[in-house]
């Protein structure tokens, strides 16, 4: 993650109080007499360097450091106190007693908070459950030791003497876990590193603290030295910008592998033999017996062996399991098959892909996607039930394995599982999938299977989705006939020799009242080496598909801006001609730009050029769009927008977009039928004419349709009646001709602004459009 400057700086204000207090450590044990001064000076540095960091930085886990700072504010009095004299001495151990009850609630409450996100399986499995109840038992002998040498020093003894025992034991606890959490845990902030380091610090001064009375170090004490260490270490932590991270529940979590784990546990068996060290000073006969250190020495070790087998294990379960769901992965996969077949029962494969999974990433969050792959998770195994297995392949691909006589209903069941709605993180998202089954064949291999399920899993992709399509094998011929197809797309448009090359064909759109040519539309095809001339349809899917939209694009405006420049250098006023573009080209930043450029660099008019938008293709609703568009329309390139009546949002692109013309698409001219009159044509057209847009209609067949239209008010038409597509030279003597016989059509001159023109403005000027 890139740092910036001024962060560079905090952090080397932090490392700077590390190496101040280092050296303040230092010069007082070199120099007794400093050691009073530099502790007072130490103490008001540490707590205004505390309060600053925290109110730069602003924490996530602002109540764990607010109470983590309320400690230091009490460690600095009472580190500063004894310097009054001695009336300081027990307001200093009653502040330095609070800071660490101050610092035990601040810990609690970090280890009673949990990240959100992750949820245990329905089934109740918990990955790595075993190994956590080894190491929770460890703590607990530790703690219990603990607290009996305490029980068993206090009998004999009274209050000053207990003292001698029971804060050095809780601190050998301190040390313990603090060095366990250091050595288990990955990915720790340099902030908490501080702190952890800090925690030991403070430990050990409470640990070499003779004087048990008074539990700090009293003016000229030695130990100062290390007490100004501490606070150097606690301002530190605060001051570095990883403290905005330090100390979450998220960050908490993140454990290293288990053989780390495993040696975190290393810290703990100290505790025995320190607590046995410090109550060799107690009166002969209180205290614990040697044995009883020993035998818990011996379980202590005990407990570590099986920790170290249950990490063997762990590891070989995360080899074979997937670390988010922990369902099978695709190792874990070929094992439960391979076990499967061992058995004597094939079993059939069901691949489950989640529809629309990536919207949901893209619009909630990556967290979002992994609570809704945990959902389907569940889902899926309440569905499989005990008898079948589920993996997860990756990203949202989960896999079934169920017995082939039952797989019918488990399908059945999986579909109705995920058509319910799922809450993810407070909000509510639909969530269903498209499954591809394969069932057995004798002595067919896993990958052989799982290439048969997704060919299966693309077919329902393509039927619709929220369905399951079994496998067979025209399916196979079909995709394998796609994946060639896409492969030679993308060699046809780098322009690689033998794939061909892309044609574009004219067809008129005629002014139903004169019969002129008002325009052409391009309509690209393929010239295919070796299954000839291909209609769009044969590969415009493919295209889409493999993200090549904006390329096609580019190419076909390219060939139709050089054919226009062809026909008026023979003298030719060609008329406007529309050039579709799809959402892969309107998103480009700079598209408007680059077309307009390329019309002048060929010396043809903008307003020999529209563009087209579909309306069966969604647009995004971004600022680039309609920048590009209303820069077009700036430049005197007409809007055009196709296929009317039967898209997304046909009242929200006119309102964001400059749009001058609307295609009605076939299936509304349809509704046309000899000369009966279309009430839905009737009201398009109407509300057209209120927003002062020309309607052309596509689709006109037959000179009753053409009657009908011009009836309804329709002023330009589209349609095999009128001319089918052909290549230029074709066209050359057909509709070029025609444009010349007929009344002229002026070519506009460019607006400024983008200002959509005026009713009469359009009436002369029409602007058809393209289709691919």
């Amino acid at each position: 993650m890139e740092v910036s400057r001024r962060e560079r700086r905090w952090v080397r204000a932090s490392w700077a109080v590390v190496v101040a207090g280092a050296l303040a450590a230092a010069l007082a044990l070199v120099v007794p007499p400093l050691r009073e001064p530099l502790t007072l000076l130490a103490a008001t540095g540490a707590s205004v360097g505390t309060m600053l960091g925290l109110v730069r930085h602003r924490p996530r886990a602002r109540r764990t450091w607010t109470l983590l700072a309320l400690m230091v504010v009490l460690l600095c009095a009472a580190l500063a106190l004894p310097s009054l004299g001695p009336d300081g001495v027990p307001a200093a151990v009653a502040a330095f007693t609070c800071g660490q009850g101050v610092a035990a609630v601040a810990v609690l409450g970090l280890l009673r908070r949990r990240p959100t996100g992750r949820r245990r399986p329905r089934d109740g499995r918990s990955p790595g459950g075993a190994p956590r109840r080894v190491e929770l038992l460890v703590l607990a002998l530790v703690l219990g030791l603990t607290a009996a040498q305490v029980a068993a020093l206090a009998l004999p003894t009274v209050g000053r003497e207990l003292g001698h025992v029971l804060l050095p034991s809780a601190n050998m606890v301190v040390l313990g876990v603090c060095l366990r959490f250091l050595v288990s845990r990955r990915g720790l902030t340099r902030s908490t590193h501080l702190f952890l380091a800090a925690a030991v610090a403070i430990s050990t001064y409470d640990n070499l603290q003779p004087a048990a009375a008074h539990r700090v170090a009293l003016p000229g004490d030695p130990l100062q030295a290390l007490g100004l260490l501490c606070l150097a270490l606690f301002t530190a932590a605060a001051l570095h910008p990883s403290v905005h991270e330090a100390l979450t529940p998220e960050a908490l979590q993140r454990r290293r592998a288990p053989s780390a784990a495993l040696l975190g546990l290393a810290p703990l068996l100290a505790v025995p033999v320190g607590l046995w060290w410090f109550g060799r000073s107690a009166p002969p006969g209180a205290g614990l017996p040697v044995g009883a250190f020993v035998v818990v020495g011996a379980v202590l070790a005990a407990l570590c062996l099986v920790r170290g087998y249950l990490a063997l294990r762990g590891s070989e379960h995360l080899a074979e399991h997937d670390p988010l769901t922990d369902l099978l992965d695709r190792r874990g996969l070929a094992a439960a098959h391979a076990r499967a077949l061992e058995e004597g029962g094939a079993p059939a494969l069901v691949l489950v892909d989640v529809d629309d999974f990536k919207q949901v990433n893209d619009a909630h969050g990556h967290d979002a996607g992994d609570a809704l792959l945990l959902e389907v998770r569940d889902r899926l195994l309440a569905a499989v039930g005990p008898q079948g297995a589920v993996a997860r392949l990756g990203g949202d691909e989960f896999v079934l394995l169920v017995a082939s006589d039952a797989v019918d209903e488990v399908v059945a069941r999986v579909l109705a599982e995920l058509r319910r709605d799922a809450e993810v993180d407070g909000l509510v998202v639909g969530c269903t999938a498209s499954l591809g089954v394969v069932r057995p064949e004798p002595g067919e291999e896993l990958g052989v299977a799982l290439t048969r399920a997704d060919v299966a899993l693309y077919a329902a992709k393509a039927a619709g989705r929220d369905r399951a399509v079994g496998f067979e094998p025209a399916l196979q011929v079909a995709v394998a006939d796609r994946v060639r197809t896409g492969s030679e797309v993308r060699c046809l448009l780098a322009g690689e020799p033998g794939a061909g090359a892309l044609e574009v064909h004219y067809q008129p759109l005629v002014e139903l009242a004169t019969d002129r040519v008002a325009g052409l539309e391009a309509l690209v095809r393929w010239r295919h080496p070796e299954r000839g001339l291909l209609a769009p349809g044969a590969f415009l899917d493919v295209v889409s598909s493999g993200g090549l939209d904006a390329r096609l694009d580019a190419a076909v405006v390219r060939d139709v801006v050089a054919q226009l420049a062809a026909w008026r250098a023979r003298g030719t006023e060609p008329p406007p001609v529309s050039v579709n573009l799809t959402a892969g080209s309107l998103v480009v930043p700079g598209l408007a730009r680059q077309v307009v450029a390329r019309l002048a660099s060929a010396h043809v008019p903008a307003g020999l050029l529209a563009v087209e938008v579909t309306e069966h293709e969604p647009l995004p609703e971004d600022d680039v769009v309609a920048e590009n568009l209303l820069a077009l329309a700036a430049a005197g390139v007409a809007v055009h927008l196709d296929d009317y009546g039967t898209g997304y949002t046909s009242l929200d692109y006119l309102h964001r977009f400059p749009v001058e013309v609307l295609k009605l698409d076939r299936a509304v001219t349809a509704t046309v039928v000899g000369e009966r009159c279309s009430p839905v044509v009737a009201g398009l057209v109407a509300m057209a004419r209120v927003v002062a847009l020309d309607v052309l209609a596509e689709g006109v067949e037959k000179a009753e349709q053409r009657d009908a239209l011009l009836a309804l008010g329709v002023r330009y038409g589209q349609g095999w009646f009128f001319g089918r597509p052909v290549p230029a030279a074709e066209l050359d003597h057909r509709a070029l001709g025609r444009v010349a016989a007929g009344p002229p059509v002026p070519v506009p001159v460019p607006r400024a602004g983008g200002a959509r023109p005026s009713a009469a403005r359009r009436r002369e000027q029409p602007r058809p459009p393209r289709a691919r």
